[in-house]
């Protein structure tokens, strides 16, 4: 919290530090074990005692794993701060889904190479599992594991740390949050009071459950959340004053398939988490509608007297 507090672009370098630590691991894993893959394993599953079955737990398993690729899309949300980001942005995300795709891909196909299917499923701590057949580190693979799943951790709180408060200071700016959030630091530039709040709502939150409870509350309003911002390119683009820096190629269709299997796992969800799901969504909705038609009632008020967010950015 303190690097992110202090300076974007220290933050910023500390992110790509530590990313370069996350990746440089699973790679050597994957480099590695490739050679060390038994042909006959690799594609061999089969289905495990009391495991439910088809493709509807496979897609209840994709909607648990949603964190893991959710922040593919975050350095959206830091557009404003990065430089050149006509050019940039469209670079970082496209190498981002293929890096992050490469790396689940490569790691899950090895892992499946080395070792029997039903051994990695029933194993509290697979990858390390996998590390401890491969030469070289053997008895050091839980040690070494370890402190990879420390820098990882790192890694994402880091970058959640970083990107987060910017929807709510973003919000803020446009009046659609409390002004608070929208303070940015006097000396360091950074939106600190959205930032500390975040973090601090978050250590709460880690006291007050468990990781799979806070997974099962929050994942169905990630997917909701997502459902509805693709949604809005079928509103924005009939919109006269809608001029992005980009323009997705396909966009209806692209909008329409992302929507279409985001509903999908909205539903699958239900399978693995359907009362917290069900209370953290009611909760977000039942508060974030009216929340939001009020301060866009207020915000329409202002500008009419010409008070609003827009008239003090252009003032």
């Amino acid at each position: 919290m303190m690097v992110h507090l202090r300076s974007v672009e220290g933050g910023g370098k500390f992110q790509t530090i530590i990313t370069a630590l996350k990746i440089l691991p699973f790679a050597l894993i994957i480099g590695i074990g490739f050679f060390f893959m038994n042909g006959s394993l690799v594609m061999s599953a089969t289905p495990m005692e009391n495991a439910p079955v088809g493709f509807a737990a496979l897609l209840a398993g994709i909607s648990a794993t949603t964190w893991s690729f959710d922040g593919m899309g975050a350095p959206c949300y830091m557009c404003g701060e990065i430089k050149d980001p006509k050019r940039n942005m469209p670079k970082g995300l496209i190498l981002t889904a293929v890096v992050v795709v490469l790396l689940y891909v490569g790691l899950t196909f090895v892992s499946s190479g080395i070792l029997p299917i039903k051994e990695l499923a029933s194993s509290d701590a697979p990858i390390a599992l996998v590390a401890s057949k491969l030469p070289n580190i053997g008895s050091a693979a839980g040690t070494v594991t370890a402190i990879m799943a420390i820098i990882v951790i790192i890694g994402s709180l880091s970058s959640c740390i970083m990107f987060q408060p910017r929807i709510e200071y973003a919000m803020a700016k446009d009046g659609l949050f409390f002004k608070s959030f929208a303070k940015v630091h006097p000396k360091y530039e950074t939106p600190y009071f959205s930032i500390l709040i975040q973090c601090a709502v978050a250590i709460v939150l880690i006291f007050a459950s468990s990781l799979s409870d806070l997974l099962g509350y929050f994942t169905l309003v990630a997917l909701l959340k997502n459902f509805l911002t693709f949604g809005t390119i079928f509103v924005l683009r009939r919109k006269a004053h809608y001029q992005p820096m980009w323009k997705m190629p396909a966009g209806y269709l692209m909008a329409g398939i992302a929507m279409f299997m985001t509903g999908t796992l909205i539903v699958s969800t239900f399978m693995w988490a359907p009362i917290p799901g069900l209370i953290s969504a009611a909760i977000a909705v039942g508060t974030g509608l009216p929340v939001y038609y009020f301060w866009e009632k207020q915000n329409r008020k202002l500008a009419a007297n010409g008070a609003g967010p827009q008239s003090a950015d252009k003032k």
